[in-house]
């Protein structure tokens, strides 16, 4: 019998995964927006960049990242007043009328688009501990990661088969909520030969090195994966 795991990923939480913190969100004020990449504009970074932020300049890092926030907003500033972040802890700072939003944990932080469909622009790394083909380099990995990214932000769904020469796949399906656009869902299936080949899928991968692909557990006290590290 096929197993189907699904997991749920905290989108904001991608500096807390490894201590599961809370998160908190603070937005201005303002109605909704189209703004966002325009999904013919969309370009996938394979790692994120890591900010170091402080109460000296959070102001200037959220602006820049939000600029409909000013840097002097009390969403700003009160958070600035309790950085470093306790462990564990996240915030994000965004606008209604925005087109991106600021994630912080510890000392630290993202700045994540969002497309004009209102999905989030993940970087590649996102995927780095999610439902992973094992034996294939990061040269190959680096490209099947960014595809899966552009379509998320695209259709805010993806579906992936990785299958092996002997037949066999794993299937694996990311989405995003249409209620809970800030976080990413993921579900892996492992299925043999004859039994997947007529789905339909947006991408069908394989490399000649592969030899399995596992998925990471997640939400429990297990939790080892930290998919944001500091270079």
């Amino acid at each position: 019998m096929n197993l189907v795991r699904v997991w749920r990923l905290c989108f904001l939480c991608l500096f807390g995964l490894m201590v599961g913190g809370c998160v908190t969100t603070a937005s201005s004020s303002g109605g909704s927006s189209t703004a966002g990449v325009p999904v013919d504009q969309i370009r996938i970074q394979d790692r994120f960049e890591v900010i170091d932020v402080n109460a000296a300049n959070l102001g200037r890092e959220a602006h820049r990242c939000v600029p409909q926030l000013a840097a002097d907003a009390k969403a700003v500033t009160d958070n600035a007043s309790k950085l470093p972040l306790p462990r564990g802890n996240s915030v994000a700072l965004s606008s209604l009328k925005g087109s991106s939003w600021l994630v912080i944990s510890g000392a630290t932080a993202i700045c994540i688009p969002r497309s004009t469909a209102g999905y989030p622009i993940f970087a590649g790394e996102a995927f780095f501990a999610t439902v992973n083909p094992s034996g294939v380099p990061p040269t190959v990995t680096d490209g099947w990661y960014a595809q899966i990214a552009r379509r998320l932000a695209e259709k805010g769904r993806v579906s992936v088969a990785y299958f092996f020469s002997n037949g066999n796949a794993t299937i694996a399906t990311y989405w995003v909520e249409p209620t809970s656009k800030n976080l990413l869902y993921y579900a892996s299936e492992f299925k043999k030969v004859g039994t997947w080949e007529n789905g339909t899928y947006d991408f069908r991968f394989t490399d000649p090195n592969i030899s399995s692909v596992s998925s990471v557990k997640r939400g429990n006290a297990s939790q080892k994966v930290n998919l944001i590290e500091h270079r």
